[in-house]
């Protein structure tokens, strides 16, 4: 028996974070997240004229010296941590019935956290992608990574939810894991100067349409325990 640095016995502690999962401000604090990833953008675009939707990532927007820079960076900030909580209350609550699907839950939502949102706040982008910038490399290091790490997540919670006797939710994260596959693979291809011109070219919107399939079984998971609880 492990004792955390809080005091809690390790069995206490997953517990109590299996506890979260039962409560409703949990699951709608990670709808309204979610949301956010999305609506953001959209929200602060207008008040910057250099970016250009559709073609640049949105993580221009929280650049050095950018109109909404400052709101960006802290939205990063805030979908890492709360994500990082997520992993925390996902791995906690998958361990009972397989502890290796609870733990490429954990890597895969904390990697992203951690990559794509702590990180990526602390060390922005710039308007260009000029690597020669330490903190340009950084965002671009880690971002990757947190990406494909969040590209397991469907496959994990497939794979939990064929443990769990749960057919539907499991069809429902396999076809977004193949939608992900395909939208993150249109994203690659659309920094390639062969693509240039053409309609993959549209690195923003791969980057969101991949996000939103990897998002798939979070949502589904939140609608499921707040249309069930009590």
């Amino acid at each position: 028996r492990g004792i955390s640095p809080g005091g809690f016995t390790s069995e206490e502690l997953n517990d109590q974070m299996a506890a979260w999962m039962d409560t409703r401000w949990f699951w709608a604090l990670l709808i309204l997240t979610i949301c956010g990833e999305f609506l953001l953008p959209c929200l602060l675009a207008p008040r910057d004229p250099a970016y250009q939707p559709g073609t640049m990532a949105v993580s221009v927007l929280g650049r050095r010296g950018g109109p909404v820079a400052r709101i960006y960076r802290l939205w990063l900030a805030w979908l890492g941590i709360w994500l990082l909580a997520t992993a925390a209350v996902y791995a906690a609550g998958a361990a009972p019935v397989s502890r290796w699907l609870a733990a490429g839950s954990a890597v895969s939502l904390g990697g992203f956290a951690r990559g794509a949102g702590i990180l990526a706040a602390l060390f922005p982008t710039g308007l260009t992608k000029d690597l020669s910038d330490r903190s340009a490399q950084i965002h671009g290091v880690a971002s990757a990574l947190g990406f494909f790490a969040l590209l397991f997540l469907p496959l994990w919670r497939a794979l939990l939810a064929l443990e769990t006797d749960s057919p539907v939710m499991a069809g429902a994260c396999f076809a977004a894991l193949g939608l992900a596959l395909v939208f993150f693979t249109l994203f690659v291809l659309s920094d390639k100067d062969r693509f240039q011109g053409t309609a993959v070219a549209r690195e923003d919107l791969w980057e969101q349409l991949c996000l939103a399939a990897m998002y798939v079984p979070l949502l589904l998971d939140a609608i499921v325990h707040l249309v069930s609880a009590p």
